[in-house]
């Protein structure tokens, strides 16, 4: 499987508010303006993260096409290019549909380096660019791996208080 991004360029995950609360519409005037994490393209938890959700994401596709009762905050983050070094934005979709090769969705919070996206505009992405996806069942996250490495690196507190504040737990 190729890699999503070379070992040289950067890995961009935008605010972790954004990455739990994909549902969530964003934009509103009194929100907080995300927060920018950076992570190298050659982190190997990062990697093992994004090639964890690409090789599960027949399990997302058929909980998508049949959701469970209590299923709700349905999402894929994919990762767009931009500049000249293969850097990638990795963004949050929400409203997924999955077809044979490509996933649509609208993005969910402010690009911050690639200047063709906007929040709330509609985008068709190749389904190889799908760095995770997620979606909340009976108030536990099935998949956001990306977002579980994001979370062991926070202290145990600022964990706590994360996962607090997204309203869900991890299994």
């Amino acid at each position: 499987m190729r890699s999503l991004q070379s070992k040289a360029s950067w890995l961009l995950l935008v605010a972790l508010a954004s990455l739990a609360l994909p549902a969530c519409k964003r934009g509103g005037g009194d929100e907080p303006k995300d927060e920018v994490v950076y992570v190298k393209g050659d982190d190997p938890k990062m990697s093992a993260a994004i090639a964890k959700a690409q090789g599960s994401l027949e399990t997302f596709r058929a909980a998508l096409a049949a959701p469970p009762a209590d299923a709700k905050s349905f999402s894929v983050k994919v990762g767009f290019a931009w500049g000249t070094k293969g850097d990638r934005e990795h963004i949050w979709l929400t409203e997924p549909k999955l077809d044979g090769a490509s996933v649509t969705g609208t993005v969910n919070n402010e690009p911050v380096d690639v200047d063709s996206l906007q929040l709330g505009q509609v985008v068709t992405a190749p389904l190889k660019d799908v760095s995770d996806w997620m979606y909340v069942e009976g108030g536990v996250l099935k998949g956001g791996y990306t977002l579980r490495v994001l979370l062991d690196k926070m202290s145990p507190d600022s964990r706590k208080k994360m996962l607090d504040d997204m309203g869900f737990r991890l299994e």
